[in-house]
């Protein structure tokens, strides 16, 4: 992993850097999703006791970066909100393009820049939130160390577009999805990563 002057960070594949206004056009360009339960991954979080004061999170400052493939093509958003920098904790957003899902690039992205998260930019804990039924980003998240500390549900309409939970391809959703009277309530894991489970698990890793 190396680093320059326009670069915060870069893995063998991917090169992560400060998010500039021309990123936020060409991530309008990027090829939706085909994911059947990829409309409600993104509701709303209600108040959880890792997050603070909620209306003070909300309302909290964000930085951004860019997830650039070697040759400059832009792959990816990550991005902290609900930064507390007395607790050196903030909250994680990434987002990758439909186009380069599936490969692996979002995890060795996402290796890269805990390594600077809980390295020179000081933080010593990071939390997000991912919806149960997202089983590629769980799995990631998984196996960079993270680990479920509590779970809410969150509530959507129900829409025609979501496969039913009697179709078999889906049966092991079930836990995690509540069908009631035209809406849909979806189980959101809170996911936690501290400083020395990275670093020992980074140490792992090298053995």
């Amino acid at each position: 992993m190396s680093r320059g002057p326009n670069r915060m960070t870069q893995t063998p594949r991917t090169i992560i850097r400060p998010w500039n206004r021309y990123d936020d056009e060409r991530s309008y360009r990027w090829p939706s999703y085909n994911d059947p339960y990829e409309s409600i991954w993104n509701l709303q979080r209600a108040q959880s006791p890792f997050s603070g004061t909620w209306f003070n999170d909300m309302i909290s400052s964000r930085r951004h970066w860019a997830v650039d493939s070697r040759n400059g093509e832009l792959m990816g958003r990550i991005s902290l909100r609900e930064i507390d920098n007395a607790k050196k904790q903030a909250r994680l957003g990434i987002t990758f393009s439909a186009a380069y899902v599936g490969r692996g690039l979002g995890t060795e992205a996402m290796q890269g820049f805990l390594d600077v998260f809980f390295g020179e930019l000081g933080f010593v804990t990071m939390v997000l939130d991912v919806a149960a039924v997202n089983e590629r980003a769980v799995r990631s998240y998984r196996s960079l160390g993270f680990l479920v500390v509590d779970s809410d549900w969150r509530t959507a309409y129900y829409s025609d577009d979501l496969p039913r939970l009697d179709n078999p391809v889906y049966a092991h959703l079930a836990p995690h999805i509540r069908p009631s009277d035209g809406t849909v309530a979806i189980e959101f894991f809170e996911m936690q990563l501290h400083a020395e489970q990275w670093r020992a698990h980074r140490a792992h890793q090298g053995r």
